[in-house]
């Protein structure tokens, strides 16, 4: 047995970070990569490969699959026998009924038990610049939907009127993902959650907005031509906001900004979450659980963001992280309850390998649109 892994993936450019990583390579179809002693091969379709030469990152290669065989098994035990390996490393997504037909020719296949690609953790300069033109694209929504909210009144029963309509959750979200993609990104299952439904982190919005209760929108677009996203959430109320709703607010963006003057090189992801926790509990906001339902701050206080939009590094209780520099992450604590809703402020966060720390999000923080 070859003990010098040959490191093999299966996957699209769109759907697989690694790949995507690795080669500089986008498409909608499954394409063979492997590398294999610092040199990376892509194994392309003829539907494919003209393109994939010109898009690919400096140094891969790209090879027809015509020249290696017909099916995928078939071409990846020709090209062990090219590279004179018996053995793969996978990466745990790795398809099993492939793995199953290579294990049955002869193929061993070891599961890789660390990240596949570790450098996608610290990104260079260009990669957060690719960050950023994604982030822009989510403040372009964010704008769109704060016009939509000052152009709009408020009618007897407080629904919110715009354009001679009933606004809703649905119709704010257009208008957002609109903005978006005139900024040249893709929308992604963007939030816009009003009153209660904003208690619910996840919860994506729908139905009539009312005045006076908040209304969270978390955009997360990603542009098509890099695949990096972008990632920002504010939460404004149009009219008056009740005084729990402030005090939450201002509880929030105290935790929010106290955290981002304290990142540094070196610095502990989990305190960095318990810090942000702390704050939030001396503003007299507890989190619990009551009636089998969680309350208060309860998610990670931050997500890397890159390739994917949920990517280490994790800011949450559970990490074992430290910041090392190079990192792109978000800091967003949140409060919800389902007594009034839900406050979340969100920024993105660049840590340069020099430990200079960059915001990368210019939307402006105000709760109230008059």
């Amino acid at each position: 047995m070859n003990e010098n892994f040959t490191r093999l993936l299966i996957g699209s450019g769109e759907s697989s970070p690694e790949i995507r990583y690795l080669t500089g390579i986008s498409t909608p179809d499954d394409f063979i990569c492997i590398e294999h002693a610092g040199v990376v091969t892509a194994l392309m379709s003829k539907l494919e490969i003209s393109r994939a030469r010109q898009v690919a990152k400096p140094g891969v290669a790209v090879l027809p699959e015509s020249d290696y065989g017909t099916s995928r098994s078939e071409i990846i035990e020709k090209t062990a026998k090219v590279l004179n390996t018996d053995c793969f490393e996978v990466p745990p997504s790795f398809p099993l009924g492939l793995a199953e037909k290579l294990r049955s020719a002869g193929i061993k296949l070891k599961v890789s038990e660390q990240d596949f690609c570790p450098g996608r953790l610290n990104k260079s300069p260009g990669e957060a610049a690719f960050i950023t033109s994604s982030q822009r694209a989510g403040e372009a929504g964010f704008a769109r939907a704060v016009e939509v909210l000052q152009e709009s009144s408020i009618a007897n029963d407080k629904k919110i009127l715009w354009n001679g309509t009933v606004l809703t959750s649905e119709i704010l979200r257009a208008e957002i993902d609109c903005a978006i993609l005139k900024h040249g990104s893709l929308p992604t299952g963007t939030i816009c959650a009003g009153g209660i439904q904003s208690s619910q982190p996840h919860n994506a919005g729908s139905g009539v907005l009312f005045a006076g209760t908040p209304i969270v929108m978390d955009i997360f677009p990603r542009n098509p031509e890099t695949g990096y996203w972008g990632d920002l959430t504010r939460t404004v109320v149009k009219g008056k906001a009740p005084e729990i709703v402030s005090k939450a607010y201002a509880a929030v963006k105290d935790a929010r900004d106290t955290v981002k003057e304290n990142i540094t090189l070196g610095a502990d992801c989990a305190k960095l979450h318990q810090m942000a926790e702390n704050i939030l509990t001396k503003h007299n906001f507890r989190t619990g659980i009551s009636d089998g339902e969680p309350f208060g701050f309860f998610h990670g206080l931050g997500h890397g963001v890159g390739l994917e939009i949920h990517e280490a590094p994790r800011l949450s209780p559970r990490s074992n992280a430290k910041l090392n520099g190079g990192e792109v992450f978000t800091v967003e604590p949140g409060l919800y309850y389902r007594e009034w809703g839900g406050i979340r402020l969100e920024d993105l966060i660049y840590l340069s390998p020099e430990g200079s720390v960059n915001c990368l999000t210019c939307a402006p923080d105000f709760l109230t649109i008059e």
